[in-house]
């Protein structure tokens, strides 16, 4: 979750069609069997007084015994989860305790939203977060095969449990309601990733298959690569550009290596296809393009006040079937000599925006490309 609520709510419109419907249980909270621990981060979370110092202490031991999983961690988006600059500069326009909760999840829940001690900082979402309890010494960890000996050898007791490796064990910081749901008609998932798995094609595999893959040793890595890492992208969205006549031309995205949408998580991210045709001379004489994401409206709730309604959902991956997407794009026709170069980008925008074209993109990266032939 990354960016100030409100704007969240003006997320750039896309340009295709489709609809998922869910549910409002699953709205809620995802549906059955996604209900984290109750001491693990969420944006729900307010009651577990935690001491940010005492656990960077424990924070340091996990490292000293743990160092390359400990390395793979530092580069992640959970070690930067709240110095993270694009997150910090959305939390300066709107600074919510629902946004700290998953982004500092070290800090005190009671305090005020914004100061965040440099122990809670500086541990992003780290070992603790997600393996110690908090008040006890106890690890939490997925069942092995030699678990009796590498407990046995262990400096501190460790518990295990098949739902460590769960999707619900991801599920706090993964899929939730938006916070004004008392205001609205009927709940709304601001995030909806482990719902998303559970409707894909492949909900055999676990968020730790793709995020966490184990190597040589039998180690997961902690890298937990993402939204962040072109190679995984790459393999999330299968792409096939075809030219059915001179001046069509149609760009087909459908699930790859992937357990959810694409784009998941974060409301301002979205998938940019473009398609781009220069002149003879070499300068570009023809832009277009199509963007895929989450769409909203403005719509009176019986509250009396106006929030944004989702009215649409044109991510790879949703839907009906596979989620397959197809953008189309007619060329002028002074052009349809010409070859065709096309791209599909992962974007991230600064802040929402009714018209698409107008959003200020403040990252992105370029999963697919490649160049059309005229017929």
């Amino acid at each position: 979750m990354r960016g100030p609520l409100v704007l969240l709510l003006l997320l750039p419109a896309v340009a295709l069609s489709g609809r998922d419907e869910r549910g409002p249980a699953a709205a809620r909270h995802g549906g059955a069997g996604t209900e984290p621990e109750p001491w693990r981060p969420g944006p729900a979370r307010r009651s577990d007084a935690r001491d940010p110092t005492a656990r960077l202490a424990q924070e340091l031991e996990c490292r000293r015994c743990h160092a390359e999983a400990a390395h793979e961690w530092s580069g992640s988006q959970h070690a930067g989860s709240w110095s993270d600059a694009a997150f910090q500069r959305a939390f300066q326009v709107e600074p919510s305790a629902f946004c700290q909760r998953c982004h500092a999840p070290e800090e005190d829940p009671r305090a005020t939203p914004g100061e965040v001690s440099d122990a809670a900082a500086s541990l992003g979402i780290g070992c603790v977060t997600c393996h110690v309890e908090p008040g006890t010494a106890r690890v939490w960890a997925s069942p092995r095969t030699d678990a009796a000996a590498a407990d046995a050898r262990a400096p501190h007791p460790i518990a295990r449990s098949p739902a460590f490796a769960e999707p619900s064990a991801c599920a706090g910081c993964h899929e939730f309601a938006f916070p004004d749901a008392a205001l609205r008609a009927r709940p709304l998932a601001m995030q909806s990733t482990i719902s998303e798995h559970r409707r894909s094609q492949t909900p055999e595999l676990g968020c730790t298959d793709c995020h966490m893959p184990a190597g040589d040793h039998g180690h997961r890595s902690h890298a937990f690569a993402g939204a962040y890492d072109r190679a995984m992208l790459r393999r999330a969205v299968d792409v096939a550009a075809t030219r059915p006549r001179p001046a069509q031309v149609a760009i087909r995205l459908s699930p790859g290596r992937v357990g959810h949408a694409v784009p998941t998580g974060d409301l301002l991210r979205r998938l940019a296809v473009e398609l781009r045709v220069e002149d003879a001379s070499g300068a570009t004489a023809f832009v277009d393009h199509r963007y895929l994401g989450r769409r909203f409206v403005p719509r009176s709730q019986p509250s009396g006040i106006t929030l944004r309604e989702e009215v649409a959902d044109d991510r790879v991956g949703v839907g009906p079937g596979d989620g397959t997407r197809e953008a189309r794009f007619a060329l002028p026709e002074a052009l349809a000599d010409r070859p065709v170069r096309w791209r599909v980008l992962h974007q991230r925008v600064a802040h929402g925006s009714l018209d698409p074209r107008g959003a200020v993109v403040e990252g992105q990266l370029e999963i697919a490309a490649g160049t059309l032939p005229p017929p």
